[in-house]
């Protein structure tokens, strides 16, 4: 089933690339400008779908839009789905029409807000000025919604609004838990950022869908800043939000295919330190300590030395000892961070004769 749901689903997946490297994404997509590359990335989802579901596929572009250019994207369709990137953008140029039906589907579909989520404050204002100036093109009298959504260029009120919550002490009022679960949400990360760590000072547990949030921008967010905010408050409501379930989906994350993701969720097992503490963890994040990615080893590194006594084990204090040999700096580090502390406490520890070596020391 093809619905605006699933389009904006896969509009948000084909806007992955984006987030790493914009302007290389836009020469990959084949594009010269980025409203084409917007147009591209909003139009392939409809184009693959069209000739298995071509009913669906109508009837959720007919919600969005209709008219002369909406006509002409199903008349096309067959034809653009294979060279929809150099058509698109000679089409833009001379036809209003599909320049009409784009901005409805761009709007409707939160494309730009799903595209500037995805970048750091910089990189989000230079898509909100390169986007209007290349709308500068055409005439005033077109673009009205697109140009009036590209005008908020206030994150900084907003940033503010969130900051002022220091004044309430960690007692926030429900307006104020709305506030924070939508600025987890912002497209500029010094916001996104801000709302993590306001979060964190609050006295109370917080609601699920607050902890939801709060673990996606932990996991996904494309600036480091602002996972790290998210982590280090996963780490400060630890007590009040730990369950079997967040743990094992942070676990799970260990094996994502994407490095960020795996460093991501070893930062966030670590900053909930001895909670995270179970065999199974521990197997994962020492394996983590071999991973491909720089990041995720350091990341692995220090996430063993958060947990304590539980990861004080020969399996452990081995990888680790291996580690302190990687060729970057600050794995290196890491490791001997890690190995100092692990093998203090372990010191600490009793020996139980009848441990396996591998076995963490445990009174």
């Amino acid at each position: 089933m093809f619905d605006q749901e699933t389009w904006r689903i896969r509009i948000a997946e084909r806007l992955a690339g984006f987030t790493r490297n914009p302007r290389q994404d836009i020469q990959i997509a084949g594009t010269a400008s980025l409203l084409g590359y917007l147009a591209v990335r909003t139009l392939e989802p409809f184009l693959e779908v069209f000739p298995d579901e071509p009913v669906d596929a109508v009837m959720a572009l007919a919600e969005i839009t209709r008219g002369p250019g909406a006509d002409m994207i199903v008349r096309r369709a067959s034809q653009m789905r294979f060279q929809v990137s150099n058509l698109i953008e000679r089409e833009l140029r001379t036809r209003a029409e599909l320049r009409a039906a784009v901005e409805q589907l761009l709007v409707t579909l939160n494309v730009i807000h799903i595209a500037r989520q995805r970048l750091n404050s910089s990189r989000d204002e230079w898509l909100r000025l390169t986007l209007l100036s290349e709308l500068e093109a055409f005439g005033s009298e077109e673009f009205g919604q697109l140009r009036r959504l590209l005008q908020d260029s206030g994150w900084q009120s907003r940033y503010e609004t969130i900051r002022s919550l220091r004044a309430r002490n960690g007692h926030y009022s429900a307006a104020d838990l709305v506030l924070l679960h939508d600025g987890l949400s912002d497209s500029a990360s010094h916001v996104r950022a801000a709302a993590a760590r306001m979060l964190g000072q609050f006295a109370g547990t917080p609601p699920a869908p607050l902890v939801k949030a709060l673990t996606r921008v932990a996991l996904y967010d494309c600036d480091l800043e602002t996972r790290y905010a998210a982590a280090r408050t996963l780490g400060a409501l630890r007590d009040r939000i730990a369950s079997p379930q967040l743990i094992d989906h942070l676990g799970y994350c260990l094996g994502d295919e994407d490095s960020f993701v795996r460093s991501a969720a070893a930062l966030a097992l670590g900053q909930l330190g001895e909670l995270a503490g179970t065999p199974a963890l521990i197997a994962r994040l020492t394996a983590l300590i071999s991973d491909s990615d720089a990041y995720a080893r350091e990341a692995a590194a220090r996430a063993l030395g958060c947990i304590g006594g539980a990861a004080a084990t020969t399996t452990v204090l081995t990888a680790l000892t291996r580690a302190m040999e990687d060729s970057d700096a600050n794995v290196h580090e890491a490791a001997i961070d890690a190995l100092t502390r692990l093998r203090k406490i372990r010191a600490t520890l009793p020996l139980n004769p009848a441990r396996a070596p591998s076995e963490p020391l445990v009174v």
